[in-house]
């Protein structure tokens, strides 16, 4: 597994980078943003800038609502596409299937870029705990754990869907075409009432915890099957591949 983590050491190392960075742009500039707010107050009828006085609903609103939220899937699709792709477009399958056996190289593949996506979003959901610790701000801690939850849901399986693309295709641009038009297809489709439980953004920006409610445990356990599914698939593809 030391090749797998070695070949994903740029795309892990910029994306904790930038992700961090976009954090640190966000969380000290509170009062900041809220007196840019103020200035278009006329122009923000209906939105109540107040709410952003208090620091947990600013963060996690500025960080989960929105920029990480969005990131999640795309973060997801940037660790999958190439695992096996890139693999097949520069030849070095053949290598591969010759020293180990395909079950084994599809697990240390899957899990190596599951191990890392994982444990970057779970990094990434603590960051404003970790922030609101150092610079004593009152943090409603409770809501981490449920934010957390559905940001590693939705991660695995936006995973899941650029891991079997990955799978399929011999060169590397068309996976991650066709996952990132998966995310808009659905995303947009999410739009129209009876397809809005397509739309899996609702679910990873927490809308549901916004509202008071607990993690969702029908979309969570929904997505967990998907996502095993994908993963299945993704298997009986690469066992009987031809190389």
């Amino acid at each position: 597994m030391k090749k797998e983590f070695y070949d994903m050491r740029t795309r892990s190392i910029l994306t904790l980078i930038i992700t961090t960075l976009i954090f640190f742009s966000i969380a000290p500039l509170q009062n900041y943003a809220i007196k840019m707010l103020h200035k278009y107050e006329d122009q923000l009828k209906g939105y109540n800038i107040s709410l952003l006085k208090d620091w947990s609903f600013y963060i996690y609103s500025q960080w989960f609502g929105k920029n990480l939220g969005q990131l999640i899937p795309i973060i997801a699709i940037i660790f999958a596409f190439p695992l096996f792709s890139r693999e097949y477009e520069n030849g070095t399958i053949e290598f591969l299937l010759a020293r180990k056996d395909r079950r084994q190289i599809f697990l240390e593949k899957f899990f190596a870029g599951l191990l890392i996506l994982v444990f970057e979003i779970a990094l990434f959901s603590i960051l404003p705990a970790l922030y609101s610790l150092v610079f004593s701000k009152p943090l409603n801690y409770g809501l981490t754990w449920k934010f957390l939850v559905q940001s590693e849901i939705g991660a695995i399986l936006w995973f899941s869907v650029a891991f079997i693309t990955s799978v399929f295709y011999n060169d590397q641009v068309k996976p991650i075409i066709l996952s990132l038009g998966i995310l808009g297809i659905t995303t947009a489709a999410g739009f129209i009432r009876p397809l809005r439980f397509l739309n899996t953004y609702t679910y990873v920006l927490g809308n549901n915890i916004f509202k008071g409610d607990s993690v969702d445990v029908a979309r969570t356990l929904g997505f967990l099957i998907v996502s095993s599914i994908l993963i299945y698939f993704a298997y009986k593809v690469f066992e009987k591949k031809e190389i």
